[in-house]
Parts: C-alpha cells; sequence; structure tokens
C-alpha cells in the first residue's frame, strides 16, 4: 500500500531586516528615535518626556540599540543614547509617505461614494 506524501514544512530563512521593522513597530520607540534626532539624550531626559517608567524605556533603548538604530556611551553613572545610523530616518520618512498616501486614497473612496 503506498503512504500519502507527508508535507514536509521547509523553514524560510529569516530576513535580518525583519528585526529592524519590528523594532519599529511601536510607537514608543519611534518616539524615542524622533527624540535622538536632534542629538543624544541620558535615558534619565527620555523618561519624563515619554510619560513610562524607567525599566520600560530602558527596555525601549535596548531593542533599538540591539539592531543598530542606536548607539550608546557611557558617562559616569549616566548612559547616553544617539541615533547609529542616520538612514532611519529615510526609513520613518518612506512610512510616513506609505500612510499618507493610504489616506489619500481612502478619503478619495469615500467623496467618491
Amino acid at each position: 500500500m503506498l503512504k500519502k506524501k507527508e508535507r514536509v514544512k521547509v523553514k524560510e530563512p529569516e530576513d535580518p531586516r525583519r528585526d529592524v521593522f519590528s523594532a519599529l513597530a511601536c510607537s514608543r520607540r519611534i518616539q524615542i528615535v524622533e527624540l535622538l534626532r536632534d542629538g543624544e539624550k541620558c535615558a534619565s531626559e527620555i523618561i519624563p518626556i515619554l510619560g513610562i517608567d524607567q525599566s520600560a524605556v530602558s527596555r525601549h533603548l535596548s531593542i533599538l540599540k540591539k539592531v543598530g538604530i542606536l548607539a550608546s556611551r557611557k558617562k559616569g553613572v549616566n548612559v547616553y543614547y544617539r541615533i547609529a545610523t542616520e538612514s532611519v530616518f529615510t526609513l520613518l520618512e518612506v512610512a510616513s509617505e506609505i500612510v499618507e498616501k493610504r489616506n489619500k486614497e481612502l478619503l478619495k473612496k469615500l467623496k467618491g461614494s
């Protein structure tokens, strides 16, 4: 008797860009990137601006640093964060253009109805 062919799941290789998009999939992290557009800031400067606790800010900063969006330096007891690559702003601008185009198309459809 012939056996039914078993489906073999082939695991697709992970795309390393996924990590960058995943890190930017959180609006708080986007806020942090935007805050650092004008230059480096200490984590203690970011906390009151975001209005969330220190552990949450540290976690967000760590994620952004891990994927290469942020870099840091330690001075005394403070850790200062800065943008590691300006390309992140291009990525955010492209995302904004996509959202704007989608919104215009939706508005056009609503007006046409």
